[in-house]
């Protein structure tokens, strides 16, 4: 009998990797499909563009435009106007007194203050105190605004320490909000509704998140067409060369030979990648992503050496390597 049959290894029952092999490869028809696509979505960001540089002759419509181009993924290739635009409106005296005027309903309220504190600007949140009756208590006659509750609640998550109308506006919107999707409203706004309380949007992954939008937005009576459509094809573009970056993972998996060589460790390289996708998914990025997923492949096999193998006399061995190894060492 040989010694390593004798040697007790804690093998962990990991579930089979659920992943099919169409995910980890790239044909050259859809090389040709992003550079048919590529005319199309370079013709649609200029007229974005136009409709988000007119939108500025109104500060409360501009916003609005910006909270449309975070949800549907595209914010990102108007990042610098965005922060300009932001900016000049929050230290605008006029602006500010705009929004707490009675004209001014939950719903924008709500959305404005969202996309401040998105972009860092800490809108004060006393800018929901007119929505309060003389009991301290938000106003009852708010709940008829289902999409104004949505917008205060979504708003809520945005809250900090101390903030304490935020934190009532939180009880107050969840609360309704769960009594709201049992009344008659439009099934693409229930979805919405079931979605953000179980997980608010921007504490999702941004392309998941994104998808989920773009079903949203495309149900909207008042929708932008071309901006929904320069938002379809943007969102494929991307999707393709998320794929591409994903087929290089994989290729470097098979080439090291890991699942022969690393038998006991979980062959997860979709989940590898989604990781790095949560942290950044535009397309400057794509070689960090690749490097973030390969990584987060090796750190998943020392883990799973520590869990599912090694013996605690050959795990303080490697341990002590590892702690004597410095990449800064000449």
């Amino acid at each position: 009998m040989s010694m390593e049959s004798e040697v007790h290894r804690p093998l962990a029952d990991y579930s089979a990797n659920i992943w099919e092999d169409i995910l980890t490869h790239f044909s050259k028809s859809e090389l040709e499909t992003i550079d048919m696509l590529k005319e199309k979505h370079s013709t649609l960001k200029e007229a974005v563009t136009e409709s988000f540089m007119a939108s500025k002759e109104n500060q409360i419509e501009n916003i609005k435009f910006i909270d449309a181009l975070c949800r549907l993924g595209i914010s990102y290739h108007f990042e610098i106007d965005i922060i300009e635009q932001l900016g000049y409106a929050f230290n605008s005296l006029d602006f500010n007194q705009l929004i707490r005027h009675d004209e001014c309903d939950l719903y924008t309220v709500g959305l404005l203050f969202q996309v401040f504190r998105q972009f860092g600007f800490k809108l004060s949140a006393d800018v929901f105190e007119k929505f309060k009756g003389e009991d301290g208590k938000f106003k009852e006659h708010l709940v008829a605004d289902a999409s104004g509750i949505l917008s205060l609640y979504e708003a809520s998550q945005w809250n900090t320490r101390g903030e304490d109308i935020i934190d009532q506006a939180l009880a107050f919107s969840s609360c309704h909000l769960k009594e709201i999707l049992f009344q008659s409203i439009p099934q693409h706004l229930a979805v919405r509704i079931k979605n953000a309380l179980k997980h608010p949007y921007h504490k999702g992954i941004s392309r998941i998140e994104t998808r989920k939008y773009i079903s949203y937005y495309e149900a909207e009576e008042k929708r932008d067409a071309v901006l929904l459509e320069f938002a379809k094809i943007d969102f494929n573009m991307l999707q393709k060369l998320h794929r591409k970056e994903l087929a290089c993972v994989t290729r470097w998996y098979e080439a090291m030979e890991i699942k022969s060589k690393v038998t006991y460790t979980r062959h997860r390289v979709a989940e590898a990648y989604l990781w790095s996708i949560g942290a950044y998914f535009e397309p400057q990025y794509s070689q960090a992503r690749v490097k973030t997923a390969i990584a987060l492949i090796i750190f998943t096999m020392l883990d799973d050496t520590y869990d599912a193998y090694g013996t605690m006399e050959e795990l303080e061995i490697f341990t002590d390597a590892i702690e004597k190894y410095s990449i800064c060492k000449t």
